[in-house]
């Protein structure tokens, strides 16, 4: 008999942003599917914007090459979050890693620069109840011109 049901496929990607104090964040990404089950933890340096560490993690992958991401990754140690980083980890990282961490430490940064945001915004919003939003967010990305790009807001 065949069965005329579609085949589930599922997908779990997730991340996180934490604060380590005013000058430290922590971002924490994972990615689980019937294929792939990776994570990683990025520190980052605020305002700097500069990777200080990274932990790229598989417990399931695909090719002996998506192995090599957990030191290949450490290369990113030292990057600033700029205009580049996304086609510099692509290129990088995951053609010589894995290109699913690779895009799961790219939604992390994007999460850093919308978590930051939004942080911002809503603190603003707290002291100033008539606040331009849109005039606000012109000013968060004059500030952080290179965290405009990975934030992917329009």
């Amino acid at each position: 008999m065949i069965s005329t049901t579609m085949p589930i496929y599922r997908r779990m990607k997730s991340c996180g942003v934490q604060n380590q104090g005013l000058n430290k964040r922590i971002i924490s990404g994972v990615l689980e599917d019937e294929l792939y089950a990776m994570q990683c933890e990025i520190m980052v340096d605020w305002p700097t914007l500069t990777i200080e560490s990274i932990q790229a993690r598989l417990k399931r992958f695909t090719t002996v090459r998506c192995i090599l991401a957990e030191k290949v990754f450490l290369r990113s140690e030292g990057w600033k979050i700029d205009s580049q980083i996304e086609g510099r980890i692509k290129k990088e990282l995951g053609r010589n890693g894995c290109r699913h961490m690779a895009a799961l430490m790219i939604d992390c940064l994007r999460s850093l620069a919308r978590s930051e945001l939004a942080n911002s915004l809503r603190c603003a919003m707290e002291s100033t109840s008539d606040l331009d939003k849109a005039g606000f967010i012109e000013d968060f990305f004059k500030s952080y011109p290179d965290l405009k790009g990975i934030a992917k807001i329009r």
